[in-house]
């Protein structure tokens, strides 16, 4: 009779020594590697700006969204060209521009034709 609950109390101990050893860890490392593309930032950085802006943070998402980067990157090299970006907006573009390039030498050759 004492065996049983020995043997129920072992196989309850393992089971949280499971659960505990594969929870996920809390922290984000998204945000502290350097040249990530920060999307919900970039487009923070542009919540108040101008239609043109808008329409060059919309093209600059849904580019990246698709894996799109040369597209990406020429609407970057649009949008730092207008004389009205702040500060913040300009570091906003500057990180997007290295982050898309980061994800571009990541990203796996295309197939030869």
């Amino acid at each position: 009779m004492r065996r049983i609950p020995n043997c129920l109390l072992l196989v309850l101990l393992a089971g949280v020594l499971a659960l505990v050893g594969c929870g996920k860890s809390g922290k984000s490392t998204a945000q502290s590697v350097p040249g990530t593309i920060d999307m919900p930032k970039f487009q923070q950085a542009f919540a108040s700006g101008t239609r043109d802006q808008q329409a060059d943070v919309t093209k600059v998402s849904s580019s990246v969204r698709y894996g799109l980067y040369p597209d990406a990157l020429a609407a970057l090299e649009k949008l730092s060209s207008d004389p009205a970006l702040t500060e913040p907006q300009k570091q906003a573009v500057t990180n997007m521009v290295e982050g898309i390039k980061v994800a571009i030498a990541k990203a796996p050759a295309a197939p030869p034709r």
